[in-house]
């Protein structure tokens, strides 16, 4: 059974902007979601006098606005902003609280580039893909990655592998997919790596990697296993059964009709990575 949470407060009718990450907040345990959820990106707003006039205001919780003030005017760390307002609602518990306190002080540990990593990592998975493979390639660029372990150098080639593939790039997600594997020797990059040579089409360089670096049967297992599922995946699609209709159109020689409705298709998948790299 999960656990029942009693909000406090009550739900404002107008929303308060979170500045450092663009979303809107309505109650108190909306925030203490967008607090846990980003806990080094947030802190800046926790300094905002604004948003304790609202939590007062328009929350409905003068008292703890009051104290939240107090801290403020004595200068207190994010840390105790933090705790502060978590201990204002039951949205956590007193583990998970002391679990993100404990990584947002391993947060600070870390060197600035480790951190910007981090900071890109979390982008990527919240599909914040753009920013996320801008702070990767500037790290790239930078002199800072030297200072960037194996593992961690591996693990940013991966992920921006993971953003060339998601935007077409096949081509260079493969060659990052193959530096990550000797940076890091995660077998995920191998896999990746071996995953798309294959629907690169290239068999004999396949073959040769293969013999090459030897990697565990189960490995090779799991690839034919993720392609068997990606192509039955993608034979669901309507692209697929498009791609399907045209070919039909192709072989009955009614080539103007083939023309038209690939040029459409291809239009149509176009704006679709648009949108998805827009999120």
């Amino acid at each position: 059974m999960g656990k029942v949470i009693l909000c406090v407060g009550r739900e404002a009718e107008q929303p308060y902007v979170l500045q450092t990450l663009n979303v809107s907040i309505r109650n108190m345990e909306e925030l203490c979601y967008m607090i846990y959820r980003n806990p080094t990106s947030i802190q800046e707003e926790l300094f905002r006098p604004e948003l304790y006039e609202y939590i007062g205001a328009e929350l409905g919780m003068p008292e703890r606005a009051a104290y939240l003030k107090e801290l403020l005017h004595t200068h207190a760390g994010a840390k105790d902003m933090m705790v502060a307002i978590f201990c204002s609602t039951d949205y956590y518990s007193e583990a998970e609280i002391k679990a993100v306190l404990a990584e947002y002080d391993a947060y600070f540990q870390l060197k600035p580039v480790e951190r910007r990593k981090r900071d890109a990592d979390r982008m990527l998975r919240e599909k914040r893909w753009q920013e996320a493979s801008a702070i990767y390639q500037d790290i790239l660029d930078s002199e800072d990655v030297l200072e960037l372990k194996d593992a961690d150098y591996g693990k940013l080639l991966h992920n921006l592998a993971v953003l060339e593939a998601h935007g077409g790039n096949l081509k260079e997600a493969s060659k990052l997919w193959r530096d990550a594997y000797e940076r890091s020797r995660e077998e995920e990059s191998l896999k990746q790596y071996l995953l798309a040579l294959k629907l690169l089409g290239k068999e004999k360089l396949l073959d040769q990697e293969l013999k090459f670096f030897m990697p565990r049967r189960e490995l090779i297992e799991q690839m034919q296993k993720d392609l068997y599922l990606a192509r039955e995946a993608a034979e669901r699609t309507p692209e697929y059964r498009e791609l399907e209709r045209l070919r039909e159109l192709y072989e009955q020689g009614k080539i103007k009709e083939y023309y038209q409705g690939m040029d459409a298709l291809l239009e149509r998948l176009k704006q679709q990575c648009r949108e998805c790299m827009q999120l």
